[in-house]
């Protein structure tokens, strides 16, 4: 294929992006029938692992130790803006396959009391749930797979206000925590019931993790969209998948990311991460596991298998090193589903290897409506002609067995075996010093990064490496393997509370270690450290003029340094004078100057406001409007909802408006006088937020003289175009105003890529 083929079909991709957000019409198929539709990738087959009538809007599923599958079903889901409250629809059930032929055998039910429902996960003698506004814990000590009481509730304050973009994409991950993501149109204030807000964590988009002992919660990295799949690669860095803006993100600890449509909650971040992908896919992805196991072809080792919805894929990518960080370079259109209904958003791996799907199954794929209820499917993909798994029970494994399996070629079993070995030391029941002592020996001689870090992990969650005040940790910060060196890092840095003499060696390393990733390490940890604390090894950091272009460690050491720097001035501009990094060298002063100017200015008394107030827009803004839409200006707009220019919404670009309230639209606002003797006309191009609509009135003087509603019945190819005579008004001097009013609440904002008046 030759580069001119190569580019027209990305245009031509590119400009369906946004297209397949509209429900299809496709017809219903069934579990059978739809796997009849898909291209199957040669040397593979496909199975309905459990499908509708079983399961139904099942919008979550993961795997016990037992190697059996649990689907959470969400029968309460109405819309992104809706869910029912008068029954609790909501259900978990397990399902086993006795055989291994890639089929359920049995299904039980686990509870069918719940309420609107988002993320599972099975661990520490219970089950997780995400269940807005609580996250909750259903204990089953006995693992009779009866819940022993009602759910108790270990986390409030999550928000629900799309609820495709709550607490969801629950994973156990290296470290012990429990992780997951959160979507960027949901507000929550996270803690414990009855915590005060100064005890809260607010999150609008990221990811978060809890510890299911110390039952701490923490923000673990902010901003992305809509993420929908988490996962951590051979080595326990992150990867997350997003939605609308570009998919794919390497998740640093305590890192700030690309945000779609809200500004960041810290304005002084002045940069945030970016994607790493080079390459594009159609917009919303969901799902995310890089496949550790050896069923498959060893091409597939590592890969990082996804979901994307518009495109109704499973797809591949590849993390290629760089740097700190890494490139992710396209791998697969793996298994194309040929049906627009198909809307897979999670990924599991099984525990002989197969890669698991499950799909949601709408034509509505982004969730505005239900058009198919009661129905979904969870795939098997796995290598024709190779036989499956049953009857596992990891956790009748002695001590010493779980240990060997942090050395097996499917990664299903090191992350169940250390969750188990995790859960024996907590409850005390693990023969600690027989397993220290293998695990201390598998770090030492184990033939990759990989299993020696396996080992570091099993040996953190089952304490070892509190119980000698943290000797060993101080040993490996030396070892030869860079990603050993990082991860004693993190690790010293848990608490937030590391040793003088663990600041010291991290001092030290911020000057002399060679690895990119333990400086990228170095600075992630120091957030976790007293702000006074941090000088030192802020000084090693900025001296290497190697990481000047790096992807994550400028803005990561920014990130922890920001804060310090009104307090901190001189020391800050020394450093700033004596870094290799331009961005310290030029966000210092400008941090200084924005403080400066904060502590100079005069605070407002507030006012009592009847009424919603709009936000003034910035200079730039104005520009960009005048330039958009020459003559007119932006008046009686929300700027803490809308008041951005991007610079390729829907392939083109535009600046947004939201109204100030139900009844108070945001409007362009433009004196025309109106030539005689030619035909004037008014060309508008507009569009919508993806979730939500808006009307669009032109209003002359008093008088609307044309509306239209603005959503995805309306647009084609994500745009209205709509021309208004205004000829009648010749020779006469009218006032436009051209409004962006509410219609839904919820996701009001107006996109204007062009606004002109034209005489001929």
């Amino acid at each position: 294929m030759n580069k001119v083929l190569l580019l027209l079909l990305s245009l031509l991709s590119t400009s369906t992006l946004y297209a397949a957000q509209r429900p299809s019409q496709d017809k219903f198929l069934t579990p059978a029938e739809a796997v009849a539709n898909m291209d199957i990738p040669e040397g593979f087959d496909v199975k309905v692992f459990v499908g509708d009538p079983n399961i139904a809007e099942a919008i979550a599923f993961c795997f016990d130790d037992k190697g059996r599958l649990w689907t959470l079903e969400n029968g309460n889901y109405v819309s992104r803006g809706k869910h029912t409250t008068e029954k609790k629809l909501n259900r978990i059930q397990i399902f086993e396959d006795t055989d291994g032929d890639g089929v359920f055998d049995t299904k039980k039910l686990f509870t069918d009391t719940l309420s609107f429902s988002s993320g599972l996960a099975v661990g520490h003698g219970g089950v997780y749930v995400g269940m807005p506004p609580h996250f909750v814990f259903i204990p089953d000590a006995n693992g009779d797979d009866k819940p022993d009481s009602d759910p108790e509730i270990l986390l409030d304050g999550w928000g629900h206000n799309d609820r495709h973009e709550t607490l969801n994409s629950f994973l156990w991950g290296p470290d012990g925590w429990l992780y997951g993501c959160h979507g960027v149109f949901t507000k929550s204030n996270v803690g414990k019931p009855g915590a005060a807000d100064k005890d809260r964590s607010f999150i609008d988009g990221g990811i978060w993790r809890f510890h299911p002992i110390t039952q701490t919660f923490e923000v673990y990295a902010r901003g992305l969209s809509n993420p929908w799949g988490f996962d951590f690669n051979d080595v326990g860095e992150g990867f997350a998948t997003a939605c609308v803006i570009p998919h794919l993100f390497h998740i640093v600890q305590g890192g700030a990311y690309d945000k779609q449509g809200r500004r960041y909650l810290n304005k002084n971040i002045y940069d945030k991460i970016m994607t790493i992908r080079d390459h594009n896919h159609k917009s919303a992805h969901g799902g995310a596991r890089f496949y550790m196991a050896d069923a498959f072809p060893e091409k597939y080792r590592d890969q990082l298998f996804m979901c994307n919805i518009h495109q109704h894929e499973v797809l591949t990518d590849i993390m290629v090193p760089k740097g700190s960080g890494y490139v992710g370079t396209h791998g697969e259109d793996f298994l194309p589903a040929n049906d627009l209904a198909w809307v897979g958003f999670s990924v599991e791996v099984g525990p002989e290897g197969a890669v698991y799907i499950l799909d949601w199954h709408d034509q509505d794929i982004c969730g505005n409506s239900v058009r198919f209820p009661d129905s979904a499917r969870v795939y098997r993909i796995f290598p024709t002609g190779k036989k499956g798994v049953s009857k596992l029970d990891l956790r009748q494994l002695s001590d010493t067995k779980l240990v060997d399996m942090q050395l097996h070629a499917n990664e299903w079993y090191v992350r169940h075996a250390r969750t188990l070995l995790h859960e024996r030391a907590a409850n005390g029941t693990l023969k600690t010093k027989t397993v220290h002592r293998s695990l201390f020996k598998m770090l030492d001689s184990a033939p990759t990064t990989g299993k020696r870090l396996r080992a570091l992990w099993a040996l953190h969650v089952t304490g070892a490496l509190k119980a000698d005040s943290s000797a060993a940790l101080f040993k490996t910060l030396q070892n030869k393997d860079e990603m050993i060196r990082a991860w004693s890092v993190q690790l010293l840095c848990e608490d937030k509370a590391p040793s003088d003499k663990a600041l010291a060696l991290f001092a030290k390393m911020a000057i002399e270690d060679t690895s990119a990733k333990v400086r990228l390490y170095l600075a992630a940890a120091l957030q976790r450290i007293p702000e006074a604390q941090r000088w030192d090894i802020l000084t090693g950091l900025v001296s290497h003029a190697e990481d000047a272009t790096d992807h994550n460690i400028p803005i990561m050491i920014w990130i922890a340094l920001e804060s310090m720097v009104p307090t901190n001035p001189v020391e800050s501009m020394m450093l700033a004078a004596t870094s290799k990094l331009p961005t310290i060298q030029s966000y210092v002063p400008r941090r200084m100057s924005s403080n400066a100017k904060s502590k100079t200015s005069p605070k407002p008394k507030p006012k009592p406001k009847p009424k919603p107030a709009a936000r003034k827009a910035t200079p730039e803004f104005s520009k960009v409007v005048e330039r958009l839409a020459p003559g007119f200006t932006l008046e009686n707009n929300d700027y803490k909802e809308a008041g951005v220019f991007e610079k390729t919404f829907r392939n083109r670009p535009a600046f947004s408006s939201h109204p100030v309230s139900k009844t108070s639209p945001a409007y362009l606002l433009r004196k025309l006088a109106v030539p005689k003797d030619k035909k004037t006309s008014l060309a508008i191009t507009v569009s919508h937020h993806q979730h939500g609509d808006w009307e669009l009135k032109v209003r002359v003087n008093d008088t609307v003289i044309a509306s239209d509603m603005v959503s995805s019945k309306t647009v084609k190819d994500g745009w209205l175009v709509k021309t208004v005579d205004l000829s009648s008004y010749a020779g006469k001097t009218i006032t436009l105003h051209l409004e962006n009013s509410a219609n839904d609440w919820n996701w009001a904002s107006a996109y204007w890529a062009s606004v002109n008046v034209t005489s001929k």
